[in-house]
């Protein structure tokens, strides 16, 4: 199972006619290979705001749409995501944003991916939980399923001690990826500043 921000498929309009298409993206394309050759369920977001998204095939891949409400885009994405996790992971020259509001809609969105995940995965899966917008999603999915083993990747770097510290929840955050069994970096230095937090 494969559990990131956005589903590999997106809603499109042809001719009038809604249809499912492939994502571009640099997620999809690396995990391509693995997709293909094994049974797979994708959980994520479809990139609309329909609530009430069944699952559904799409090729060999079994699709779990999350909803999420133009108010959880807002928060938890523009967010608390790309407002505050990614500025100040990247070490960014703008100063990353702290807002309570956005953090609990994270948490929430978090515990909904987690939810989707517990429900939807065979007994004994694998489950790889993709990037900065899922952090905590690891702990929680443990929470709920512990027959489950549970991977995480970070596509972006992790960032120094001190900047760690500046987020008043790190110690939320660090808890949800220590609930993986397995916490993957992009580089020696991520897991490094990782080790330095955790």
């Amino acid at each position: 199972m494969i559990v990131a921000n956005r589903l590999p498929v997106r809603r499109t309009t042809e001719e009038g006619v809604d249809r499912w298409a492939a994502s571009p993206g640099g997620l999809v394309s690396a995990l391509e290979p693995a997709v293909v050759s094994s049974r797979t369920i994708w959980v994520g977001w479809s990139g609309t705001n329909e609530l009430d998204a069944e699952p559904f095939p799409y090729g060999d891949i079994e699709v779990v749409p999350v909803p999420l409400s133009s108010l959880d885009v807002d928060d938890y994405y523009q967010g608390f995501s790309n407002t505050t996790l990614w500025p100040l992971y990247h070490d960014a020259i703008f100063v990353p944003q702290f807002h309570r509001s956005w953090w609990e809609r994270y948490v929430a969105v978090n515990q909904r991916f987690a939810h989707a995940a517990a429900r939807n995965a065979p007994p004994g899966a694998t489950v790889w939980v993709h990037d900065y917008q899922l952090q905590l999603v690891p702990a929680m999915l443990r929470r709920q399923r512990d027959d489950v083993r549970i991977g995480f990747f970070l596509h972006v770097p992790f960032p120094s001690q001190e900047l760690f510290l500046r987020i008043p929840w790190r110690r939320q955050i660090v808890e949800g990826l220590l609930g993986a069994d397995v916490v993957g970096f992009q580089t020696v230095v991520g897991a490094q500043n990782f080790r330095q937090v955790s």
